[in-house]
């Protein structure tokens, strides 16, 4: 018999902080069963030591997994999803943890009376390690509604990854694209789709934001993340814009536009031209759309023109002179 929830979890090289996530599964008091799958994606610390006995004293709970080489972290988070067969799914990655023993019992309570919910979440607490920044609350109270919807969802992401229980869609995987992020904001997009959302006020799990971690509060942090994962990002944006909303014209003019220029602004200010020119090669049709459509962003991306016409000439080039290295080897 399949649990009713299943938490998902994946960790690399977080030995400092998984010892406090799996205290936190493990202490959840509910009348269902439930169980965490935890995929750690051969770590070189002592993680898989500390999951090992956890594993060990509650072999009824935990389900571990040890990857034999690296997967990356959204392989290795696909994979963890695909071992997910229960009605109830939440993901949380090693370096977060749940904070109210309740967390579990209170979600699918709701979700088990309320069956045209799909989703239902809650705020949470973000530290950060540093100390930098104060400790606080997200989201407000005050910036959510009891009820969100797949639209106003597009606009903005209000649900930190661990906080959202899911109605959980068996074929999601499917429908999730590959090296996207972010990889939550997509699930709860997906989910959204299926039925309502549902936002309790109690505050019940921790987002930890440190050194290691891949999303930043900081200008400079967030301008090194647009570096680093931009086409993952923009692929996001992509893959929302055609498979979830159909090409929405709004969703492109209003989101995925000035998110594409963004991305495009911050390559170009660290000098990362061959960037640009993947971008602009990889969704030239966007590009062009972002120059013909009037809005607020398509005068910027404009200055990009000559870049593209740049790449054509090149692109022409290069055909040619193939075709002409063809030529002398067959004749």
């Amino acid at each position: 018999m399949e649990p009713k929830v299943t938490i998902v979890c994946i960790t690399y090289n977080q030995e400092k902080f998984i010892k406090q996530a799996l205290d936190s599964f493990v202490m959840q008091k509910t009348n269902f069963d439930f169980q965490v799958v935890i995929s750690d994606d051969c770590s070189t610390d002592s993680t898989p030591t500390i999951i090992k006995e956890y594993e060990q004293k509650y072999p009824n709970i935990i389900k571990a997994f040890y990857q034999k080489e690296n997967l990356g972290s959204f392989k290795n988070y696909k994979f963890a999803l695909s071992q997910a067969k229960s009605k109830y799914l939440i993901v949380n990655e090693g370096d977060d943890y749940f904070i109210d023993e309740n967390k579990l019992q209170k979600q699918v309570d709701f979700l088990e009376g309320h069956p045209d919910y799909s989703i239902c979440f809650h705020p949470v607490k973000i530290i950060f390690e540093d100390n930098k920044i104060r400790t606080h609350i997200f989201p407000l109270k005050k910036e959510i509604k009891k009820e969100l919807t797949f639209e106003s969802l597009l606009k903005m992401n209000l649900i930190q990854t661990n906080s959202a229980m899911y109605r959980w869609k068996q074929n999601a995987l499917e429908e999730l694209p590959d090296d996207i992020l972010p990889g939550d904001w997509y699930l709860h997009l997906l989910h959204s789709k299926e039925g309502k959302i549902h936002a309790l006020y109690d505050v019940m799990s921790v987002y930890r934001r440190h050194s290691g971690g891949i999303w930043t509060d900081t200008d400079v942090a967030q301008k090194n993340l647009y570096r680093k994962h931009g086409m993952k990002i923009i692929k996001f944006f992509d893959s929302v814009y055609r498979k979830l909303t159909d090409s929405s014209e709004e969703y492109l003019n209003n989101v995925y536009l000035p998110k594409f220029v963004q991305i495009m602004d911050n390559y170009y200010n660290f000098g990362d031209v061959d960037k640009i020119v993947e971008m602009i090669s990889s969704y030239h049709e966007i590009f062009l759309k972002s120059i013909k459509v009037e809005n607020p962003v398509s005068k910027k991306i404009k200055k990009y023109k000559k870049l593209f016409v740049l790449l054509l000439i090149v692109s022409i080039v290069l055909l040619v002179l193939n075709l002409i290295q063809l030529a002398l080897i067959i004749f």
